[in-house]
């Protein structure tokens, strides 16, 4: 009898104790499975890839901004306000075309056809193939079968953030969903800090043939040509981030500048070709990206910046167009190669 008791009363325990853990991940869904984050409620924002997939799911929204880290530190309601409708942030760190295909299209199945998909280039992401990729969203988030989320449900790891995620919002350190993901309040932005983050490497004897990357870029534009045709009642806005004259100082010591601006200029060409994009380019917005104090490294910008290129994209400026985006990049061509890199290290002798 009391074996049959301690077997009751342990599964009992147990039921319980499930059914607390169960109630705990309902109540913080640590990665928005269950739910999304509601108008005026705080969350816990530190996974992208894995939190994503449920913000998209459950937020409300008829328009996205998506990209890497540069686009992390954008606010959505910046374009919520300047389209005059609700707007999505989807970031994640060091991305992959792959990976922002698979964020698309979910949002797509989930939302209908989107009026806006604002998507930042970046020239790093570009030119890499896929057979590079390293990392992989988790498909049981991202998929069409509901069933496998128990994955998610019956996981340690769930638990275990979903009870940090409580202590986090009892210790007031959760925040809205418009500031998730923003990282420029942790980094000093100035001229020292950007070349203490920028690793500057040694010149090199070889120089890529301007046609080296354009493999890569011809695979990475099929994917967003894709998006293009398959949505032709989507209005596409994609751009080129400001990226600092210290990454052309990389890219002039790499040897491979000329196979950089030849393929976002093969991109452009092609892009340019779609009545449903707009394209921009802020790689020759001169007075920013050699204003170091504005970097926190060789491609990093700070919230002015930011703040300063979205708008310019919400009001059409810095526009390519059939008629000038050969001759802005030829420009910027000649500046890249003629920049006096060694002014940017004052007393150290150019290596």
């Amino acid at each position: 009898m009391r074996a049959k008791r301690f077997f009751i009363g342990a599964l009992a325990g147990t039921a319980v104790c499930l059914g607390i853990l169960m109630a705990l991940i309902s109540n913080q869904d640590p990665f928005f499975v269950l739910h999304g984050v509601e108008e005026g409620e705080t969350a816990v924002f530190e996974n992208q890839r894995y939190e994503m997939a449920g913000l998209i799911r459950h937020q409300e929204y008829s328009s996205v901004v998506m990209g890497t880290s540069l686009v992390a530190n954008y606010h959505a309601s910046w374009f919520t306000e300047g389209l005059g409708e609700e707007t999505l942030k989807i970031t994640f760190p060091d991305g992959w075309i792959a990976e922002f295909d698979t964020a698309l299209d979910l949002a797509f199945r989930t939302h209908g056809e989107l009026h806006n998909v604002f998507f930042c280039l970046d020239p790093n992401i570009l030119v890499r193939p896929d057979s590079q990729r390293t990392v992989e969203l988790p498909e049981y988030l991202y998929n069409q079968n509901p069933l496998d989320d128990v994955e998610y449900l019956l996981n340690a790891d769930t638990f275990r953030l979903a009870l940090k995620n409580w202590m986090a919002r009892q210790a007031g350190q959760a925040v809205p969903l418009d500031e998730a993901y923003i990282w420029d309040g942790n980094y000093v932005f100035s001229w020292a800090n950007a070349l203490w983050g920028y690793v500057r490497p040694e010149v090199s004897q070889t120089i890529l043939p301007e046609d080296a990357y354009l493999e890569a870029a011809e695979e990475n534009l099929d994917v967003i040509c894709g998006w293009l045709e398959e949505h032709p009642d989507t209005r596409f806005v994609i751009w080129f981030p400001p990226y600092s004259i210290l990454y052309w100082d990389k890219m002039i010591r790499e040897g491979t500048a000329d196979a950089i601006l030849t393929a976002v200029e093969y991109v452009s060409q092609r892009l340019l070709e779609y009545e449903n994009v707009s394209l921009h380019c802020f790689l020759h917005n001169y007075n920013v990206i050699c204003n170091l104090n504005y970097y926190t490294d060789h491609i990093h910008c700070s919230g002015d910046i930011t703040y300063d290129t979205a708008q310019n994209l919400l009001a059409g400026n810095w526009r390519f167009t059939q008629e000038n985006y050969r001759q802005r990049l030829e420009e910027l061509r000649e500046f890249v190669t003629g920049y006096d890199y060694a002014a940017l290290y004052p007393g150290i002798p150019d290596a």
